[in-house]
């Protein structure tokens, strides 16, 4: 059990974010890779931190088969959160993807997905570890094709 802090200490109040425009949206989304991966499972929410790339148009998150895989080819609605906290409770940014999700079957597709993923966590040809190129090479891989996009932002 987690024991609740009175109500007038460390209280963190969340009226006072503010939503943010798409170029702010844009450039947050562009120079973070790490999200968190919200799906539907058996009448349950369940939530996977997860890397992710983006070609400006949709987001790929390479995966091992399991319970997000599993989830999405039963009910293909998702979430993804992008977050960055400078000052937790006080300064933080957060982007949220809603829309939908499918595995990319084609290889083309899926060498695209590739790309899109090295490309968003800065790895290059040069710094590529042969045993992750394998895995990825692997990999199951999720397209998140959003319907809505969203931020907020708290500054204190």
């Amino acid at each position: 059990m987690i024991d609740e802090a009175p109500a007038t200490k460390g209280r963190v109040r969340f009226g006072d974010s503010r939503p943010i425009g798409e170029s702010e949206v844009q450039e947050l989304l562009e120079r973070n890779w790490w999200g968190v991966l919200s799906t539907l499972g058996d009448g349950h929410p369940y939530a996977v931190p997860v890397v992710y790339g983006y070609d400006g148009k949709h987001f790929y998150i390479a995966s091992r088969d399991g319970q997000k895989v599993e989830n999405i080819e039963a009910r293909p609605g998702v979430c993804l959160n992008i977050v960055e906290v400078s000052k937790p409770g006080d300064h933080w940014t957060s982007v949220l993807v809603i829309g939908s999700a499918k595995m990319v079957k084609d290889p083309k597709g899926h060498l695209a997905a590739i790309q899109a993923l090295r490309r968003q966590a800065g790895i290059t040809a040069r710094n590529v570890d042969p045993k992750d190129l394998a895995r990825m090479a692997a990999a199951r891989v999720i397209r998140v094709i959003p319907n809505e996009i969203t931020g907020r932002v708290r500054t204190g």
